[in-house]
């Protein structure tokens, strides 16, 4: 297949690149669409995977909590405690957050 590029804009682009990597303006092209070709890929399979984590949220783990616990904030303490940021073991809200 032969590839006929009539645009200045695409024609100065690849010389600018050819220049800099050295390479041949074939393999510039080549790589070029590799590379967006993978970049394709990748935002089909992220938008895949973020479906598939807010369905097992909304499945799975939402209703697993009290309702009473639904949207409601964690204060900086609370949030501290659970990553263990807490010095001592004298948090009183410790139940209530593992309830």
């Amino acid at each position: 297949m032969t590839l006929n590029i009539n645009n200045r804009n695409v024609e100065r682009l690849l010389d600018e690149i050819t220049q800099i990597t050295g390479e041949s303006p074939t393999e510039a092209v080549r790589k070029a669409l590799e590379e967006r070709r993978l970049h394709l890929l990748t935002q089909s399979e992220t938008a895949r995977d973020d479906a598939r984590l807010l369905a097992f949220l909304q499945e799975e783990a939402w209703p697993q909590i009290p309702p009473e616990h639904l949207g409601v904030r964690l204060s900086k303490e609370e949030e501290e405690h659970i990553l263990g940021f807490c010095v001592g073991d004298d948090f009183s809200k410790t139940d209530l957050l593992l309830a």
